[in-house]
């Protein structure tokens, strides 16, 4: 192996200007942890490094002539600084997501162990559930709207219909994919529902125990192995999250680097729809704070850095534990409602990837394909919608899945290859998709813990 060879395969490191984009990346790093000892706002840091990830697509993406992505492949110091700014993302998405089964297994079982200081578990699951699917039902509803209203696919010429649909679950793979035949396998694939029923056979079998004055003294060792854990977890999450500054530079650049202004422009409605989408759903979900009596303009600056994650992570599943965070040390929400919602709010209701994004698609097709758009099709999308929802749960690429039972559900299955033009500017639509995500899952949290009476009125309102 030649040198050059060991530069360019090995360390993506073979193009001066690699080496000057990296220079000045780490400059900026240094200038956040300027501002961070100087003890500026975390928000603001936030919002600083938001915009210097903007700044850097752009830049380098004007410097490149705005290729295409098969353009891209051939200009190697583009490709050597992606791969760079995916690294650094990807490391810190990879370090939250190392948390995500430690928090479901410590805080659900330690809260099933206390379950007697105010958590009403058939009533926290009945409320979340009905708000977890009811926002997805808006969000389905806003979709349709959008889509109909501005003509999405309209006058489109036919594309290439050469990509195969995904294999839709049945209603009753859906119920048992939530049985954890294999928990092990459950907590590596992600399929968060199968461990939190995992976690809820655990929790009890240790409450049942922790009844028997025969193992009174094993239980309280448990109660305080899982209290210990708990804790450390909690500090790991918190530890984490201060680099989160960092890795926004990162993710925010290379999803403009990654994708090209040219694919964008190819589908420039569609993606000022989703947008817009995300958007409305926002303020929807404002508008359910305040109707349960809540200060909406709290809820949105105590959820904004973690907005500001989620839009640049794209990852509903890693910021589990900063959700979970928010919910319970800025918003007051009780912590066994924000585990146990915004557990399931990562991967069942999403209100951007099951929600306005497939109805979106159902759309747009139809359009394509000249079918008419009656009421009693926008309400098909909308029930299809709520169903696939659920039958997404624990599958990577969520939204193509839930694209994909969409599309099988009305009846155009074998047309799927016409959202190829779609797919191609899919993680541009993602950041979208996963904020409504993350938003409909906190405002979940949050309406459900009102209701239910265990909200902490001056921890919010601090």
């Amino acid at each position: 192996m030649n040198d050059k060879t060991f530069l360019n395969s090995f360390l993506a490191l073979s193009e001066p200007i690699t080496w000057a984009t990296l220079g000045i990346l780490a400059i900026c790093f240094y200038l956040l942890w300027v501002l961070q000892k100087k003890n500026f706002s975390f928000s603001l840091r936030m919002f600083v490094a938001l915009f210097v990830g903007l700044a850097f697509g752009f830049v380098l993406q004007a410097i490149a002539g705005y290729p295409d992505q098969n353009q891209m492949k051939n200009i190697l110091w583009l490709v050597e600084i992606k791969t760079w700014f995916s690294f650094f993302g990807k490391a810190f998405v990879s370090f939250i997501k190392m948390l995500v089964v430690p928090i479901i297994l410590f805080s659900l079982i330690r809260i099933i162990l206390r379950i007697d200081n105010g958590v009403n578990l058939k009533a926290l699951l009945g409320r979340s559930v009905f708000w977890l699917l009811f926002t997805t039902a808006i969000a389905a509803s806003v979709g349709i709207f959008l889509a109909v209203n501005f003509g999405l696919g309209q006058n489109l010429q036919s594309i290439s219909d050469g990509a195969e649909i995904r294999n839709v679950k049945t209603f009753t793979d859906v119920l048992l994919g939530i049985i954890p035949d294999n928990p092990v396998f459950a907590m590596s694939s992600d399929n968060i529902i199968a461990v939190v029923v995992f976690t809820f056979f655990v929790g009890f079998g240790a409450r049942a125990i922790a009844k028997n004055k025969e193992f009174e003294k094993i239980s309280k060792t448990l109660d305080n192995i899982i209290e210990a854990g708990y804790q450390i977890v909690m500090w790991m999450t918190l530890f984490i999250i201060r680099f989160m500054p960092y890795a926004v530079i990162c993710l925010m650049a290379n999803t403009l680097i990654s994708n090209g202004f040219g694919a964008i422009r190819g589908a420039i409605l569609f993606v000022g729809l989703i947008y817009l989408a995300m958007v409305v759903m926002l303020v929807i979900h404002l508008l359910l704070i305040a109707l349960h009596g809540l200060n909406p303009w709290i809820y949105l600056k105590k959820s904004l850095n973690t907005y500001l994650l989620a839009f640049t992570s794209r990852s509903s599943m890693a910021m589990l534990p900063l959700s979970i965070s928010t919910l319970t040390d800025k918003l007051g929400v009780n912590a066994g409602t924000a585990n146990f919602t915004a557990s399931l709010g990562s991967t069942v209701g999403l209100n951007g990837c099951a929600g306005y994004f497939p109805a979106m698609t159902a759309v747009f097709i139809a359009n394509i394909l000249g079918v008419p758009i009656d009421f009693s099709f926008m309400v098909m999308v909308v029930i299809v919608a709520i169903l696939g929802s659920l039958g997404i749960a624990g599958v990577p690429g969520v939204a193509t899945m839930a694209a994909s039972i969409m599309l099988a559900g009305i009846g155009f299955g074998e047309h799927f290859g016409l959202l190829a033009i779609v797919l191609a500017i899919d993680p541009i639509l993602d950041m979208a998709r996963t904020l409504s995500n993350v938003s409909g899952a906190m405002t979940s949290a949050v309406c459900a813990d009102k209701e239910l009476g265990t909200l902490n009125k001056e921890i919010y309102n601090g």
